[in-house]
């Protein structure tokens, strides 16, 4: 099953479903279930606490050491509402958009400098490991308002525009809308670098 697939699936009922008090704080429960959500909730963060950092990262809002920050806040707010959250990847994504949202305004993290001063060139050594492809793909990303940069991101983890549009709180509309002129201006960007090669 493939991460979308697995994310949205109907959760299988488990132990913290039909308990009596799904609300109860992981210091209630029985050792049984700390043991089973203690390792659930590993699996979890060892599979995505990097990609969430990456996720953001991309959104060109915070620095990497920013991201990974608020993505490790977002995995200890998950921790601790773990029982109740039935769509692990979709609710870090949005919590961890929040927090970076919620931090920018308060003005807790400074806004990242220039992406170009910190996309790998070509000929960097540091780039060896990262395809030409992927470092223009980047740069592009990077031109696009906040706003289409985000619903293309969320469409790139494979959501549907009326999933990104509940997520973001727009209307289908608006997110079909951000995501042809995201993929436009990407597109002709693209394009244009694959005619000056």
């Amino acid at each position: 099953m493939d991460d979308k697939t697995t994310e949205r699936a109907e959760p299988e009922p488990s132990y913290w479903m039909v308990r009596s008090t799904p609300n109860a704080p992981l210091r209630d429960l029985v050792p049984c279930e700390q043991d089973q959500i203690r390792d659930e909730f590993s699996a979890f963060y060892r599979g995505f606490l990097t990609h969430l950092a990456s996720w953001l990262i991309l959104h060109g809002w915070v620095s990497d050491a920013d991201a990974y920050d608020v993505a490790q806040d977002t995995m200890r707010l998950a921790y601790e509402r773990w029982p109740t959250i039935e769509h692990p990847r979709a609710w870090a994504r949005r919590t961890a958009s929040r927090l970076c949202v919620e931090r920018l305004s308060r003005g807790e993290m400074l806004p990242v400098e220039d992406i170009e001063d910190r996309i790998p060139r070509k000929g960097d050594t540091c780039a060896t490991a990262v395809s030409d492809t992927l470092q223009d793909f980047m740069a592009a990303l990077q031109t696009l308002p906040p706003r289409q940069r985000q619903v293309l991101l969320w469409a790139y983890e494979e959501y549907e525009p009326a999933e990104i549009a509940a997520e973001l709180k727009m209307t289908p509309e608006a997110v079909r809308s951000s995501l042809w002129k995201a993929r436009r201006k990407i597109a002709k960007i693209m394009h244009g670098q694959d005619s000056d090669q």
